[in-house]
């Protein structure tokens, strides 16, 4: 005989944790009865919303049922046989309360929604203990907002209500990067956000936007800046070689040997001139400058735009130009981020080792690994240590005389 009294009852639970809108936020379905009408009741239930790049949405809704007792295992078994032989009935069921719910939200939203493929299943799993779960699976078209390329996620389940026992999970596709939710969740993972009740969203809640992630998000930080030295040192060669072509077409001509050595013969000054400006630009490490300071900023290698940085490096970035050290929430007023959104980074930086942290009161302190509070002042001095540039000038302008002369 089918078990009719649990399946009205797993429905009821669906008004129970808010599944019913309304416009303007409408309020809960009423739950009467419950799993009063069971002779178990489900220790959790867990709602998990997988969004799809075109706003449907993956919909997986699990009730769990400790089973610690033999009359607790007998009942499950009984309910396990009943979806297995008659399986119709309890999707019909359960599809027909879905597309009651849709509707409801298609007039809350504006988008037009459906329900579909509606499915489920009745399994004993070890959680380590011994759990009977019934698990409802359905596809909700146009669930979330697209807007461009970002997701908006939640305008179809305002005013939700999570009791005790219940989570909500909302993820969303590989690619994409979380912007904001609303409110805090009560954890952040790497492609998805999870409330754990009790929680009684307000009008305008829950919310998560979700977005196509960086042409760098995806680099580890240790590879991002691998590749700003590369591109640091690919830049600096390509000065190198326009500045060392200009010197090696001088007006008189030369030789081969003239260009790598640097000696010029005694009745081309021009040469010389030239082979020694070449000269300094190939050994920099000696000290000695041409003085061509001049040159056109073109020919310098340009700084990463900050658009094209993930919020990690922003991080990184704004930390090491404050000497390696600063509050976090002075990170997220810096980038005119949520507190949820810094964590978020924050926390994902700190499980690579690329940030410390601490406790200063009541406020999160973030450091770089290196940081050493007593190296600012040797930074200081290193700053200061090209001061004798200028005199070097000099001397660079009275060797390049006498090679003029020789």
């Amino acid at each position: 005989m089918q078990r009719l009294p649990i399946l009205l009852a797993v429905l009821a639970l669906l008004g129970a944790v808010g599944l019913a809108l309304g416009a303007g936020g409408a309020g809960a379905v009423p739950f009467e009865g419950g799993f009063a009408q069971m002779d178990v009741e489900p220790d959790d239930v867990s709602m998990e919303v997988a969004v799809q790049p075109d706003g449907d949405a993956r919909w997986t809704v699990e009730y769990r049922i400790r089973l610690g007792t033999d009359e607790e295992e007998q009942a499950f078994e009984q309910l396990r046989a009943d979806v297995e032989n008659d399986t119709e009935a309890y999707t019909t069921r359960f599809r027909d309360r879905m597309v009651s719910t849709a509707e409801t939200a298609e007039s809350a939203t504006g988008r037009n929604m459906t329900v579909s493929n509606a499915t489920v299943t009745a399994e004993r799993r070890e959680l380590p203990q011994a759990y009977g779960v019934l698990t409802y699976r359905f596809e909700w078209t146009n669930f979330a907002a697209v807007d461009g390329d970002r997701l908006r996620v939640g305008d179809a389940v305002d005013g939700l209500f999570l009791d005790d026992a219940s989570s909500l999970i909302v993820s969303w596709p590989e690619g994409y990067r979380l912007g904001e939710t609303t409110p805090e969740p009560s954890e952040v993972r790497e492609r998805s956000v999870v409330w754990n009740g009790p929680v009684d969203f307000s009008a305008g809640q829950p919310r998560v936007s979700v977005a196509p992630a960086g042409p760098l998000s995806g680099v580890p930080t240790a590879g991002i800046a691998a590749l700003l030295g590369a591109l640091v040192v690919a830049g600096a060669a390509v000065a190198y070689r326009r500045r060392d072509a200009g010197a090696a077409a001088p007006a008189g001509g030369g030789d081969a040997e003239t260009e790598a050595t640097g000696d010029a013969p005694a009745d081309d000054s021009g040469a010389a001139t030239a082979a020694a400006a070449s000269d300094s630009a190939a050994e920099p490490t000696t000290g000695d400058d041409d003085g061509d300071a001049s040159e056109p900023d073109s020919d310098e290698p340009r700084p990463v735009d900050d658009d094209l940085l993930s919020n990690e490096e922003q991080v990184l970035r704004l930390i090491e130009s404050e000497g390696g050290r600063m509050k976090q929430k002075q990170v997220a007023e810096r980038l005119d981020w949520t507190a949820a959104k810094t964590s978020q980074v924050v926390t994902g930086l700190r499980d690579e080792g690329d940030l410390d942290g601490f406790r200063l009161g009541r406020e999160n302190v973030l450091s770089l690994p290196d940081y050493d509070p007593e190296g600012d002042a040797d930074g200081a001095d290193e700053d200061g240590g090209n001061g004798g540039d200028e005199e070097r000038d000099g001397e660079d302008a009275s060797d390049e005389g006498d090679a003029t002369g020789d």
